[in-house]
């Protein structure tokens, strides 16, 4: 029993606290397993967003049923932005926002209208691309944001490093001229003053930084072998979530199991 209870702390000490995908312009937003029932009180993740004209809004079905979104309230009924029709247990639908989606609009399940969520839909900055959900690999998960960015490469992954308080961007892309990065990064991700930006693993003091109404605008010359970009800031989202406090805890645990288990030996 006890070397069950320690085998299984060591393999959830293996686990990622969280996981982290990263795709510009989709939104993902998720059905729920057990959602069909009306009281496990699950519905849609997240069933509140924000996305920006050009995203896509992903409706991915991960109960045992089929599902049925569309736009619009139970009390008013569709409002004919979009219909999934029926969304098959392990299928998605697809919608692209316009700038007739700007503002917030509503959507519910049409066959479990007590499944309801709302997106509010912004319009980016001309010539600025959004990274969806930063954050995510820190905490709980459930504390993200999204940034904007200006570049003619393409920002492949965005991570937060949690020992030096970084954001680290991957770039991708061929250019054969000097560029500059463009970064809108929301209050709340991460804070100056800066420590420093990193290029390469390099530390650069070539950077400048603005404040727009609460954006930091941080503008940063790159090479056209640029591939790695980091921000080591002062305060980045919330380091420590429920779920490594529970690691933490198993971890302790599995220790105290085995100094009491170890193995007493006799002299003589």
């Amino acid at each position: 029993m006890y070397k069950i209870a320690i085998i299984f702390a060591a393999v959830v000490l293996l686990i990622p606290l969280a996981g982290h995908s990263f795709a510009s312009g989709n939104v993902e937003i998720l059905i729920a397993s057990g959602s069909s029932d009306p009281h496990s009180q699950l519905t849609f993740y997240s069933a509140t967003t924000s996305a920006y004209v050009g995203d896509t809004l992903q409706f991915g079905n991960r109960d045992s049923v089929s599902h049925e979104v569309v736009s619009g309230t139970p009390d008013s009924g569709p409002d004919g932005k979009f219909d999934s029709n029926a969304i098959n247990t392990g299928q998605y639908y697809s919608y692209t926002l316009t700038e007739y989606d700007v503002g917030t609009f509503h959507f519910y399940d049409k066959n479990y209208p007590w499944m309801t969520g709302s997106i509010v839909v912004q319009e980016a900055p001309i010539g600025f691309k959004v990274i969806h959900n930063v954050g995510a690999d820190v905490g709980d998960g459930k504390t993200t944001f999204d940034v904007q960015y200006q570049s003619v490469k393409n920002i492949i992954s965005a991570d937060i490093g949690v020992k030096d308080r970084s954001l680290n961007l991957v770039l991708v892309g061929q250019t054969d001229q000097n560029s500059d990065l463009v970064l809108r990064l929301p209050t709340g991700l991460i804070t100056p003053p800066f420590f420093g930006v990193q290029l390469d693993g390099q530390f650069t003091k070539n950077f400048t930084i603005s404040d727009q109404q609460g954006i930091e605008v941080v503008t940063i010359p790159i090479t056209p072998v640029t591939e790695q970009v980091s921000i080591v800031g002062t305060q980045v989202v919330p380091e420590f979530g429920p779920l490594a406090g529970i690691v933490l805890a198993i971890a302790i645990f599995a220790i105290v199991l085995f100094a009491r288990v170890r193995p007493i030996h006799k002299l003589g």
